[in-house]
């Protein structure tokens, strides 16, 4: 008869598991219980930011429950840390892509101050959501974002083929229309 082995981990990964979550609830328990009776709010580009880096964790956490024990010593202490950090840099890029309207519809936020003209970087943190559902959509998707660390990248490769075909077509100064089979999507 098969004996299943339970799982085991060193204090060491424990540990070190247990820091980011530690670490984003702490910065989310902070973003949301702060006071704002004229103090500094937590800013929103923050909070996608940690938003992202969450999903990125969650996502983590469940591709190591699946690898064998010997591998999550070896490589897990360097996947926690580092899936965070480029999670959170995944959630500002969907973030970015609503704002500049590249991804828009019902399912995402609107903004507003996008029609004041270029003063300085500084102009571009001055476009805000529109509504409070909107921030509530913007984290939402830097979560989804996080998490789903394949999105992201599929959109800027759609982009990037998107704009190699209207750079072809304006450079020959002729219209085109470009079909695309299902084989080339997957």
């Amino acid at each position: 008869m098969l004996e299943s082995k339970p799982f085991s981990i060193s204090r060491n990964v424990f540990f070190h598991a247990c820091m980011p979550p530690l670490i984003i609830f702490v910065l989310l328990a902070v973003s949301l219980w702060a006071p704002t009776n004229g103090e500094v709010e937590f800013p929103l580009t923050m909070a996608i930011f940690i938003a992202g880096a969450g999903g990125g964790i969650i996502s983590t956490y469940f591709r190591l429950k699946d690898v064998a024990s010997a591998k999550v010593e070896a490589n897990a202490i360097l996947q926690i840390y580092i899936s965070p950090i480029i999670a959170g840099l995944l959630g500002w890029i969907c973030y970015a892509f609503f704002i500049t309207d590249m991804i828009s519809g019902p399912l995402f936020p609107e903004f507003v101050n996008k029609e004041h003209d270029y003063e300085g970087l500084r102009s571009v943190f001055q476009i805000q959501p529109e509504h409070t559902l909107d921030a509530a959509k913007a984290l939402l998707w830097a979560f989804i974002a996080g998490f789903s660390e394949k999105m992201i990248p599929n959109i800027l490769d759609k982009l990037s083929h998107q704009a190699e075909t209207q750079v072809r077509v304006k450079e020959s100064n002729t219209t085109i229309e470009v079909v695309t089979s299902n084989e080339d999507q997957k």
